[in-house]
């Protein structure tokens, strides 16, 4: 810290002072102050290098060692300067100058699971003259594209793994990585904006937030992610509202978990697993142990197999009784479930296996419940024991989460965009 202390105790006085604030906040929010203070020692060390090419020659030096001591010195400062400009990530807004050009309108709906918040948002997007969707998961978007559709209303899908467009057709129901940057829209709907603090996927939610060419913006997702969302729209100049919401049911932790006995499962329940091998696995113990039938839901299913699994689930005549899934579900997907049985509070995340964050707990066990259905009552358990301690902190305690601020978001620039 002493050399960045230097480097700023060489500024002018009104930089020292605005230094000393964002250091202060930066600190409050638990961030680096090194981050900070960054630029200052970085314009240091080209100063000095400049000066050190100014040095007097030690006696006995050759002539020509002066200019060439003086033009090793503006090279490397020279090439600090370029340094400095592609590690400029202070204003991505920048990055998108087209979204710039417009007087966006960025509408926050706020609120928990099951609050209504992506509905609201989905029937601006379906009364507009042309939109985008931009979610998390295929399936997610493949279930907007089949309802838009269903009502009437033309739309296109647009997925990693799949496109169906329609020349003329202004609407598109797309992953948030997939979301169409270089199309002017009337209207653009992002799902679970919290994501835009995920380490490995949120630069896709910034850029689409960022990039995204439409008049409205409506970003769906936790009270938690209100603030920084603020604060990017902020940044580039947009118009910024919120709007927030309440959970439409009733919400209830048991007070037990289910000491691993498949045989306490009933009807509308939908039992969490982490992979593809233990979901499969639990369906086949399940059925032999309790004659049950099971449907499955988990992220790499196909959008056709899933919409049946869903429908079959759904079905209150129907003959499967419980559902297997993954943590998709904790995405938004739409299924009538009474309660969410967590088999594990842990998941592999390609590298290791680490803890569900409280977020993750919540998403997911929010899922238990739905408006205008028979199990508007939803519930919560775990199948060992030794898990319901945490789930029900987690579940109770959720607006005290909401109240830890999401402090990040995820950048990605392309080539282009940093030489730019």
């Amino acid at each position: 810290m002493d050399e960045f202390c230097t480097a700023v105790a060489e500024c002018t006085p009104a930089a020292q002072g605005a230094y000393r604030y964002e250091v202060l906040r930066a600190q409050a929010e638990g961030r680096r102050p090194e981050r900070v203070l960054m630029p200052a020692f970085l314009r240091l060390l080209r100063k000095r290098l400049l000066q050190a090419g100014r040095q007097p020659l030690p006696s006995g030096a050759a002539g020509g060692s002066r200019e060439t001591a003086a033009a090793s010195s503006a090279a490397a400062a020279e090439q600090l300067d370029i340094l400095l400009r592609l590690s400029d990530l202070r204003s991505p807004g920048e990055w998108y100058p087209e979204a710039r050009q417009l007087r966006r309108r960025v509408i926050m709906h706020a609120g928990p699971t099951n609050s209504g918040k992506t509905h609201h948002a989905l029937r601006r997007l379906r009364d507009c003259g042309s939109g985008v969707y931009a979610g998390p998961l295929r399936l997610l978007a493949h279930e907007v594209y089949e309802r838009l559709n269903g009502d009437g209303v033309a739309c296109n899908l647009l997925t990693g793994e799949e496109r169906r467009e329609t020349e003329g057709v202004p609407r598109w129901a797309a992953t948030v990585e997939m979301t169409p940057l270089g199309r002017r829209l009337e209207v653009a709907v992002i799902d679970e904006v919290q994501m835009l603090s995920d380490p490995q996927r949120g630069w896709a939610w910034t850029q689409a937030l960022l990039g995204v060419q439409a008049d409205e913006v409506h970003v769906c997702g936790e009270e938690a992610a209100v603030d920084l969302v603020r604060r990017l729209c902020e940044s580039s100049g947009d118009e910024f509202e919120v709007r927030r919401y309440q959970r439409l049911t009733p919400l209830e932790v048991e007070e037990t978990g289910m000491s691993g006995l498949l045989r306490r499962l009933r009807y509308g329940d939908c039992v969490i697993a982490f992979s593809r091998r233990a979901i499969f696995d639990l369906r086949r113990r399940i059925e032999e142990k309790t004659g049950a039938q099971c449907a499955v839901v988990y992220g790499n299913l196909p959008p056709e197999v899933r919409a049946e699994q869903a429908r079959l689930f759904n079905d209150p005549n129907g003959k499967h009784a419980v559902m297997i899934a993954s943590d998709a579900v904790g995405m938004g997907l739409n299924l009538n479930i009474r309660r969410v049985v967590f088999t594990s509070l842990a998941k592999f995340n390609g590298t290791e296996t680490v803890p569900l964050s409280d977020s993750q707990i919540r998403q997911i066990g929010g899922r238990a419940g739905r408006f205008r259905t028979a199990n508007e009552v939803g519930f919560v358990t775990t199948m060992h024991n030794a898990d319901i301690k945490r789930v029900r902190k987690v579940m109770e305690d959720g607006a005290a989460e909401n109240a830890r601020k999401l402090k990040s978001a995820g950048l990605f620039p392309t080539l282009e965009q940093v030489e730019r």
